[in-house]
């Protein structure tokens, strides 16, 4: 498999995506939901995303969950379900670690870089060779920072490793994990294929930290979280516990995973409001380039499995009329998604964030979708 180099938005085709079937009144959620905080959509479509949350918790046993959804940059709807600690209410500003969604800052980072000159850096560009930042890698070939952005380099997956189950829990530092990764040999020759790994976004976040001189997480805060207002999103090593949600694996809380083995690819926390300010600032700023947003939505590689295309931290899909970029977060304890629905034709958007402290959810890519249909 060839890596597309053309950076593009792709104009979209076909058959929208049917929404999820209602629940059948004897089904409505048994869990009390607290009255949505923000709410401008008519008692129908509220109802209908109602409904919506209500199956995806009963079918994965959900203890809490909370839902954003806006249309062109201006928030419609936001609530929570059930609890997200103990006795506590599930809320439009309840914190939850949010997994994979992570890389979508991660890229945002280096294209922010590639973008501008900072301070005394260098300049970037995603075809720089990782050999410019990395010593002792010549096993990695022509490895680019391009094909970490992708998942197309080949790099070892530290979730399938016993490094990684042995450390999941423990104390190990960025330094340790490095060592690992850079000692492992590449799956396949870099852009030829796409693997899914931890191990790229791991290490695009010590680019960051190599070429910047300034720590991942600070560039993140000062450079994205505070530009557009995102107050209450951080880091799994930077959030106490207490002002987060519980996580849950069925009936069971899962214990607090070691942030070291999710860094720059898992390890931010945030709330659906934030995530909407996030989606709004990439589509409607001027926070970045087209050329920017033409690198998170190129369609890159193919993925089979996902029946989607990848960009930059981004899945990419055309349904109908309508693009879909989207990722899906994953922790133990958590799962979620953050979906930008966009129609190239007209500019519009739709964005729609779901947020659970349980573990490995069924259906959230559906449901996001179920969700913005209801909402337009």
């Amino acid at each position: 498999m060839k890596l597309v180099k053309t950076l593009s938005l792709m104009v979209a085709a076909g058959l929208a995506t049917a929404p999820l079937a209602p629940a059948a009144a004897q089904d409505k959620p048994k869990t009390k939901a607290v009255p949505p905080s923000i709410s401008n959509l008519s008692a129908g479509q509220a109802r209908r995303i109602d409904a919506i949350a209500g199956s995806l918790m009963r079918s994965n046993r959900i203890k809490g969950l909370s839902v954003g959804v806006a249309v062109n940059g201006r928030v419609v709807y936001a609530r929570g379900y059930g609890t997200d600690r103990g006795t506590r209410p599930a809320t439009k500003d309840s914190i939850y670690p949010i997994g994979e969604i992570t890389q979508q800052f991660t890229a945002g980072s280096l294209l922010l870089w590639q973008q501008r000159k900072y301070r005394n850096a260098p300049r970037v560009t995603v075809n720089d060779a990782l050999t410019e930042y990395f010593f002792g890698v010549a096993h990695w070939g022509g490895s680019k920072l391009s094909n970490l952005l992708t998942h197309t380099s080949g790099m070892p997956e530290l979730k399938d490793s016993i490094f990684f189950e042995e450390r999941l829990y423990s104390r190990v530092n960025s330094e340790r994990i490095l060592d690992f990764i850079k000692g492992r040999d590449l799956a396949f020759k870099p852009g030829t294929a796409f693997r899914y790994s931890h191990s790229n976004y791991f290490l695009i976040a010590q680019v960051i930290e190599i070429g910047l001189e300034l720590y991942y997480h600070d560039f993140v805060k000062t450079d994205i979280y505070e530009l557009l207002k995102m107050d209450r999103s951080s880091f799994l090593s930077r959030q106490p516990l207490r002002q987060r949600a519980q996580g849950y694996d069925g009936a069971k809380k899962v214990r607090e995973v070691n942030p070291a083995m999710f860094f720059g690819s898992a390890d931010a926390t945030s709330t659906v409001i934030d995530l909407m300010k996030w989606d709004a600032g990439v589509m409607r700023s001027k926070m970045f380039t087209k050329l920017s947003r033409d690198t998170f939505f190129g369609k890159f590689v193919q993925v089979k499995a996902m029946r989607a295309s990848f960009g930059a931290g981004f899945f990419v899909r055309t349904v109908g009329a309508w693009n879909e970029y989207f990722t899906i977060g994953n922790l133990p304890g958590f799962s979620g998604i953050n979906k930008i629905l966009h129609r190239p034709t007209s500019g519009d958007d739709t964005y729609v964030v779901i947020l659970t402290n349980a573990t490995n959810v069924k259906g959230l890519d559906r449901a996001a979708t179920a969700i913005g249909n209801a909402a337009r």
